[in-house]
């Protein structure tokens, strides 16, 4: 509906291009920041919608400055998922307009979800095949952080660890990887595990979840 703002050109908004987030994984955790100079009775309203196709969108949700993005969570498959953003503006006068400085900033941080279907702690076998020299960490965000981690991984290199019997092997000839190791092996409790990843590896499970009767 149009009404006295608009036509005085106090009220507008601005719609993004189309946005194609880089992840392919199960989830992500995200932010959305921008800076904005807002007047009395001044307003600014970001809002986002997604895509997974990029032609069936979402209802427009508003953001949160800090927070993270509507829709996208990490039980948000993500594989190019798309983005569009929408700034509504309104100002009370054309002489000192509401304003988003510099740029929205968006953020993402693609994880992993290992939902433990059974009833018991389950510690399962892994691979990491290590991309690029460096270290290697698996963060339990659902677990107070708790940090599984390798340092000093040789690029290519395969370790394999085997959680529940606590033996580490390696592809890396003449190499013992316990002492690069922090000792705290991988012990996932029922219910969704929520893991960031520091470091670039290919990583692959086995395991087998436990039910008590």
């Amino acid at each position: 509906m149009t009404n006295w703002k608009s036509i005085c050109n106090l009220t507008g908004y601005y719609t993004s291009p189309i946005i194609t987030i880089p992840l392919n994984c199960d989830g992500a955790l995200s932010r959305i920041t921008w800076s904005q100079t807002v007047g009395e009775g001044d307003r600014i309203v970001v809002q986002s919608r997604i895509s997974q196709d990029g032609y069936n969108w979402s209802e427009w949700r508003e953001c949160v400055n800090g927070g993270s993005i509507p829709e996208i969570s990490e039980d948000t498959y993500m594989n190019n998922t798309r983005l569009t953003l929408r700034i509504i503006v309104d100002a009370q006068d054309h002489l000192s307009p509401p304003t988003i400085q510099n740029n929205i900033l968006l953020y993402f941080e693609p994880v992993i979800v290992f939902n433990n279907k059974g009833n018991v702690h389950c510690k399962p076998e892994i691979w990491i095949t290590k991309i690029e020299n460096g270290d290697l960490s698996i963060i339990n965000t659902s677990r107070s952080n708790d940090v599984f981690k390798f340092v000093s991984l040789v690029n290519q290199e395969t370790v394999y660890v085997n959680n529940e019997r606590e033996d580490i092997q390696t592809s890396h000839a003449v190499t013992y990887r316990y002492k690069d190791f922090n000792d705290n092996y991988l012990n996932f409790p029922p219910g969704k595990n929520i893991l960031r990843i520091e470091g670039k590896a290919k990583i692959k499970f086995r395991y087998q979840f436990g039910l008590l009767q």
